[in-house]
């Protein structure tokens, strides 16, 4: 089908987050990491307040608080005396240069800059990157891959010189995509690590987002894959991307390393699941667990036990696209009547749906959603979704007005049936008010 832009003179309440908080999310899965977004405090207090609200933990990013005269005559000395202080203060394992639309419009050349500071700081036990994430083009998804790319591409650089390759066969490295959760993230390693797997996520923000009471104050990332596990994933046998906007760091290894790749467009649903434990069958060789059995009988059940909730209902989904393209297969399992589909920018998963998509943001999908069921978005679109009277389901980045939303788990025949669950119990509940609301008005 096409992908629709609708013509307006501006955005109102966007869907889209801009891909240099992508790029901290993916720091945030790595262990002793620093962000360092090179531009005006205000893009760092944006992420760091985002990303806090939604996650509730402390989130480690830095800035060199660019203002206009630094941009005039030389913005690459902020970013120095920034460095300076983040490795004399903190000495962080891996540091990233989150390039934002005011160095890249200046066209300050700080890849260059940090080329020269890495060979005069001898910076060679630590992984220093850049890359280059204007708001003008992307969004939290693409900054995500942008970032976990640039990664790669140092990570393959640092281990170049230490010699032959060993390539592990029984070492998978996990790419999860920026719209999975912590809780996503720990499923898919644990279903990958029951086929006798060894799994390295990079990132891995179950062990830093996840939530956890360790002691003391940290600047620094806590949790989160290490540095040398890293590397180390540079000898998996596979590489394992879930998430369509994962192939371009899943080939970046491929083309470095010649490690083989699969792409997986999602992991949530009846259909996705099988095809990812079906994928894991044939290349291990061992048997699918008798756990992964009963889920799926689980939530064949469960399907079944929803079927009056969900038979003759519309839904709208307002998301980032590898999270609309998951949310959109699991909705026509159900039988649900997909009124919109909305979503932040165009891209190749998008391009290739078979419903409509419109590219816009939530004030567009509350145009489109007018009589629909059930609204599926950010918190930023619970105000719509109760002007159009429709169940809300909370999903996506950010989600404010929920606990525990961050360690939800959508992939996998469990994380599906926790989804069905959840949405069939907000439907009840509308018809119950609704119910009430004619009553009482009779």
């Amino acid at each position: 089908m096409t992908v629709n832009h609708r013509m307006k003179p501006a955005a109102v309440n966007p869907i889209k987050t801009g891909p240099s908080l992508g790029a901290v999310l993916a720091l945030q899965g790595c262990y002793r990491a620093m962000p360092v977004i090179h531009g005006s405090q205000g893009c760092s207090a944006f992420s760091k307040a985002l990303l806090t609200r939604h996650f509730r933990e402390p989130i480690a990013v830095q800035t060199s608080a660019l203002q206009e005269m630094d941009v005039i005559f030389d913005a690459n000395r902020n970013l120095e005396e920034a460095l300076n202080l983040v490795l004399n203060k903190h000495r962080p394992d891996i540091i990233g240069i989150i390039g934002t639309e005011l160095t890249d419009v200046a066209g300050v050349d700080y890849r260059a800059m940090l080329k020269t500071y890495k060979r005069e700081r001898n910076m060679r036990g630590s992984l220093a990157f850049s890359v280059t994430l204007p708001d003008f083009r992307g969004s939290l998804e693409s900054g995500f891959s942008s970032a976990v790319e640039a990664m790669m591409d140092e990570m393959i650089q640092m281990a170049g010189h230490k010699g032959v390759r060993h390539v592990n066969n029984r070492q998978i490295t996990l790419l999860p995509a920026a719209f999975l959760t912590p809780g996503d993230v720990m499923e898919l390693k644990e279903i990958i690590a029951s086929f006798g797997f060894e799994v390295i996520a990079v990132p891995d923000i179950s062990t830093s987002l996840s939530g956890h009471l360790l002691t003391g104050f940290s600047p620094l990332t806590r949790g989160g894959v290490r540095l040398d596990s890293m590397l180390q994933s540079l000898q998996s046998g596979l590489t394992i991307a879930v998430g369509a906007s994962m192939e371009r760091p899943a080939r970046r290894l491929h083309n470095a390393l010649g490690t083989p790749y699969k792409v997986f467009q999602g992991a949530m649903g009846l259909k996705a699941a099988d095809e990812l434990l079906h994928f894991l069958h044939q290349i291990s060789g061992e048997p699918v667990p008798l756990r992964y059995c009963w889920q799926r009988e689980n939530l064949l059940d469960c399907m079944l036990d929803a079927h009056f909730q969900f038979a003759g209902m519309s839904a709208i989904a307002a998301l980032e696209p590898d999270h609309l393209f998951s949310v959109s297969g699991w909705l026509e399992e159900l039988g649900v009547e997909q009124q919109a589909l909305v979503t932040s920018c165009e891209t190749p998963v998008v391009a290739g749906m078979e419903q409509e998509v419109w590219v816009g943001d939530l004030d567009d999908a509350e145009y489109f959603g007018k009589g629909v069921d059930l609204w599926i978005s950010s918190s930023h679109g619970i105000t719509a979704a109760r002007r159009l009277q429709a169940a809300f389901l909370p999903a996506g980045f950010p989600v404010w007005n929920e606990l525990g939303a961050h360690m939800a788990t959508s992939v996998g025949y469990r994380g599906a049936m926790e989804w069905t669950n959840k949405a069939g119990n907000l439907l009840m509940r509308r018809e119950a008010e609704h119910r009430e609301s004619s009553v009482r008005n009779r």
